[in-house]
């Protein structure tokens, strides 16, 4: 019950909150469009909380210095992740392939948001990365990125991407390691809502490394391995 509640309620928010920040298109630069979704995601997690009886801890939250261009490289379980790194980071941004800037709306908002685009299908999206460096350190705002690509399932094995050590690869951006239970809680593909701790462990940065094997096994260690080793300590983990 309480998850049909919390979904229901999350669905309606979303869609007259979404319809509500139209009125932001037209105005100058991304501030108003970028505070109105930082409001809703401090609604979602409020919602969640008394709602669905899943609390967020967020722990760390002093290796992301306000104002600073970086990498966030996170664990990606949920779609509670990125609603959860907005809330942190508001001034944040992503990837995003460049097929989604043709769609209509979409497309507007993106690049209202200044959303880095890139060519995923080409198969070179690695050297397009400089020029993905260059607009962080201009705008200097967080940069998230999910080694995993997309959403994986508890106990799920996906191949790492290699795109976050492309970028910090000159040393100018440190990597910052983002560990979550967060699918014990809010799991890929289901509706079940389990209530709960969702804990996001933010680390210190990476160590700098022109060694690609080198930073993907850090990568492995404290997003990956760190995040197994959250869902191991939630009581949730031994129910399941």
């Amino acid at each position: 019950m309480r998850s049909f509640l919390y979904n229901t309620s999350f669905y309606i928010l979303t869609l007259v909150w979404a319809t509500g920040l139209l009125i932001t298109l037209p105005m100058r630069g991304r501030k108003p469009l970028a505070h109105g979704i930082w409001l809703w995601t401090c609604m979602v997690l409020w919602l969640l909380r008394v709602v669905a009886g899943i609390k967020v801890d967020v722990r760390g939250a002093e290796h992301l210095p306000k104002d600073t261009a970086l990498i966030i490289v996170s664990k990606h379980m949920s779609d509670l992740d990125p609603i959860v790194t907005y809330n942190v980071a508001p001034n944040m941004t992503a990837l995003a392939k460049k097929e989604l800037f043709r769609i209509p709306v979409i497309g507007l908002l993106l690049r209202k948001l200044k959303v880095a685009r890139i060519d995923r299908q080409s198969g070179t999206a690695h050297q397009e990365m400089p020029r993905v460096v260059r607009n962080i350190r201009e705008g200097k705002r967080p940069l998230v990125v999910y080694p995993e690509g997309t959403r994986a399932r508890v106990g799920e094995k996906k191949r790492l991407k290699s795109g976050a050590f492309y970028l910090q690869e000159d040393g100018v951006l440190p990597a910052i390691p983002m560990a979550t239970n967060s699918g014990l809680h809010w799991p890929k593909g289901r509706f079940r809502r389990t209530p709960g701790t969702v804990v996001y462990e933010i680390g210190a940065p990476l160590a700098h490394t022109k060694n690609k094997a080198s930073f993907m096994a850090e990568v492995e260690e404290k997003v990956i391995m760190r995040s197994e080793q959250l869902m191991q300590e939630d009581p949730v983990y031994s129910k399941g």
